[in-house]
């Protein structure tokens, strides 16, 4: 699936502005849940992604499906989407929508990704750091990645820290190449 985190942003953060002005923001959280759930779908995927259909159209059809659920203003998101196009940037709508409201709530999302496992007193003292350098409270996911070699990649919102030996030796074997 492509990338719409560029075209999202807008979309979220008027959407976000909106629900802390209508103090509806679990509201609109579920809805976006909703509406990302369905564009992702596979059938409705396939569907806005055909180009024999307008773009009004497959805001009809997504409507449809989950327009009863939906209050005057978040099916009116779809129609604006629908109108630019802007469907299929749905579940990244939602995304970037949750990152607004876990800022506002002085939370982030980290994510760290590692060659091995690790122990709970690693991933304390991450927290601990993050916690520190973003001035945030942090919840943390892990993954390994044995492609790492060694070391971790650590993403929370637009800061990535890393500090693979993966990314160590592709650094050092451009340097080398010059």
């Amino acid at each position: 699936m492509a990338d719409f985190t560029t075209t999202a942003r807008p979309y979220a953060r008027a959407v976000y502005q909106q629900a802390m002005e209508t103090s509806s923001v679990e509201d609109w959280g579920g809805a976006l849940e909703l509406m990302a759930a369905v564009a992702i779908d596979a059938a409705m995927a396939d569907v806005l992604d055909n180009p024999q259909l307008g773009r009004e159209q497959k805001g009809e059809l997504l409507l449809s499906v989950i327009g009863d659920k939906l209050n005057a203003q978040q099916a009116n998101l779809i129609k604006l989407m629908a109108e630019n196009g802007r469907l299929r940037a749905l579940p990244e709508v939602r995304d970037q929508f949750e990152v607004y409201r876990l800022e506002a709530e002085g939370k982030i999302d980290a994510e760290v990704v590692s060659a091995f496992p690790l122990s709970d007193e690693q991933q304390q003292a991450i927290v601990a750091t993050l916690k520190t350098k973003l001035g945030r409270e942090i919840t943390l996911t892990t993954s390994t990645d044995e492609s790492l070699i060694g070391g971790v990649v650590i993403k929370a919102g637009d800061t990535i820290i890393d500090g693979s030996m993966k990314s160590q030796l592709e650094s050092l074997a451009l340097t080398l190449s010059r």
